[in-house]
């Protein structure tokens, strides 16, 4: 079965696939030899090709992991990450949508590391209110 194609190709692609849709229409494929479509003609390839094609775009290739691990407990960590993504989208190539996961996760980091400041100081404040209705009451008793 060859699938190149041959001396006067726009007569054949006049020839559809003579089996039916999922949705019961007809099928617009291209027919081959039989008169079915590749796919039509071997269902069974049709799962192995869609798995491969989903591996080559979506998985992380392992000689492609080189990105050390680094914490980011403070806001100048986080700053240094971004700087790096940043300078390493510029160089090329690096995984855009990696890129994109990166800036937002530091975006939302970034604010929970803001956030911190704030609540020490206000458990700092609610226990120093407290230590000051203990000895209110220590005097009123």
């Amino acid at each position: 079965m060859s699938l190149k194609a041959q001396k006067g190709s726009k007569q054949r692609s006049s020839k559809h696939c003579k089996a039916q849709t999922k949705a019961g229409g007809a099928c617009q494929a291209p027919a081959l030899e039989g008169g079915l479509c590749f796919f039509h003609a071997h269902p069974e390839k049709l799962a192995t090709l869609g798995r491969q094609g989903g591996q080559k775009n979506r998985r992380w290739k392992a000689d492609e992991c080189d990105l050390a691990q680094r914490p980011l407990k403070n806001i100048g960590e986080v700053s240094e990450l971004l700087e790096e993504t940043i300078n390493r989208v510029r160089q090329g190539p690096f995984d855009l949508r990696a890129a994109n996961a990166i800036g937002f996760l530091a975006s939302v980091l970034l604010r929970s590391l803001e956030q911190g400041p704030v609540e020490d100081r206000l458990a700092k404040i609610e226990a120093a209110l407290a230590a000051n209705a203990m000895l209110a009451k220590a005097k009123g008793a």
